[in-house]
């Protein structure tokens, strides 16, 4: 879908999503070790099917890719205590964008590099924009969607669905003719196709 037309030049990956009824949302997965380490809970086994699903991504796609490192980093934040709830669930889409710039041959570029928040908690649209159109130049680029920084640093999230702002909020930043919004459902649906 994307090297289809070369015109789309920015993507906005989610983390990943569901293969199978029973299976888990990454974000999920993330939000359930965040708590974990607030009750004390070691949270190693959910961390490792986190790391695990995005590290076979990785290999049925023959991506070169080390995230291996990465991960260990993460994890020694989580331990210690040292990662912010929005920090560690943004993490999910973070390794979604490495992922797919890597097998597209795109540049990455971090939301927090871009999406800037104010300290009341909305977008700096005005520095949100130029931010994006500095750091694009009409590459073609993946973004991790769901999260930008505070003006102290700090990781700040959107609410569920937040991929999908990012996304809004590139398209305006570079005047973009069409945004597309992809998801896991065909069409526009007035039920749950799992119900109805």
């Amino acid at each position: 879908i994307i090297l289809s037309n070369p015109d789309r030049k920015v993507v906005v990956v989610s983390a990943a999503g569901k293969r199978f009824k029973n299976d888990h949302k990454l974000t999920d997965l993330l939000y359930l070790c965040y708590a974990h380490t607030q009750y004390g809970v070691d949270c190693s086994g959910i961390f490792e099917m986190i790391a695990s699903r995005y590290l076979e991504i990785r290999d049925e796609l023959n991506i070169q890719l080390d995230l291996e490192s990465e991960f260990q980093q993460l994890k020694k934040k989580v331990d210690a205590k040292k990662v912010t709830q929005d920090e560690l669930v943004s993490r999910g889409e973070y390794f979604s964008a490495k992922l797919m710039a890597a097998y597209l041959g795109f540049q990455f570029v971090d939301a927090a590099d871009w999406v800037k928040f104010k300290f009341d908690g909305t977008v700096d649209q005005e520095a949100t924009y130029a931010a994006l159109k500095k750091c694009s130049k009409g590459k073609g680029i993946v973004t991790p969607g769901f999260y930008g920084k505070m003006p102290d640093g700090n990781s700040r999230a959107f609410t569920r669905g937040g991929s999908d702002i990012t996304g809004a909020l590139a398209a305006a930043a570079l005047d973009a003719d069409v945004y597309e919004n992809w998801t896991d459902v065909s069409g526009i649906l007035m039920a749950d196709p799992r119900i109805v």
